[in-house]
């Protein structure tokens, strides 16, 4: 590596590291997007800077614009977990919930035990999708294996999060099949033909 790489590659870190600290720090995301922008022109691949590029953007409100550098960051890796992670996010706020859980089977395809620090966040994330999309039965499946894959402080969180929220809407769906026997079994007589 000659000097000037080393240069461009210390002035691209220090650059993202500023923008990291802007942005987890100070929330001032404008000034952290000016920062990470300027690692991007000295390193455009950098997966750290365009995942923080597309954190500072959904935090900015600009939802496409983040899709589209998440796209990018996995276009260079498409096994980026963070960007999967993160692309979730985005994709949950747009309302695209069965694209935002396939990137959260992805990232959990994915994960590396350098990465384990990852799973509550992944946990969090994939429980409230599959209950947006109403799959009770595999979110409740999901808390469970979580049991024998997160640190016990972490497993005990999501148990208090979510327990009673599955239990409470499988109670529900389970009566409301119940009343649909019911009136199903009720008007099984009136659709017998008359003699």
């Amino acid at each position: 590596m000659n000097f000037l790489s080393k240069v461009l590659n210390f002035s691209a870190e220090r650059y993202l590291k500023t923008a990291g600290d802007l942005f987890i720090y100070e929330g001032d995301y404008e000034s952290a997007l000016g920062m990470v922008e300027k690692t991007l022109e000295l390193e455009p691949h950098d997966m750290r800077a365009l995942v923080l590029r597309g954190d500072i953007l959904y935090c900015l409100n600009r939802d496409q614009e983040a899709l589209e550098t998440f796209n990018l960051a996995l276009s260079i890796n498409p096994d980026s977990v963070e960007a999967l992670i993160s692309q979730a996010g985005v994709l949950d706020a747009l309302g695209k919930y069965r694209e935002a859980l396939s990137c959260c089977v992805r990232a959990f395809e994915q994960i590396r035990p350098h990465q384990y620090f990852l799973l509550p966040s992944l946990y969090d994330q994939n429980i409230v999708l599959l209950l947006r999309l109403k799959k009770y039965r595999q979110a409740q499946l999901l808390l469970r294996s979580g049991e024998h894959r997160l640190p016990r402080e972490e497993h005990e969180y999501l148990l208090s999060c979510y327990s009673h929220i599955l239990a409470r809407l499988s109670e529900q769906r389970q009566k409301a099949r119940t009343k649909a026997r019911q009136l199903k079994m009720a008007l099984l007589p009136l659709a017998q033909p008359l003699d």
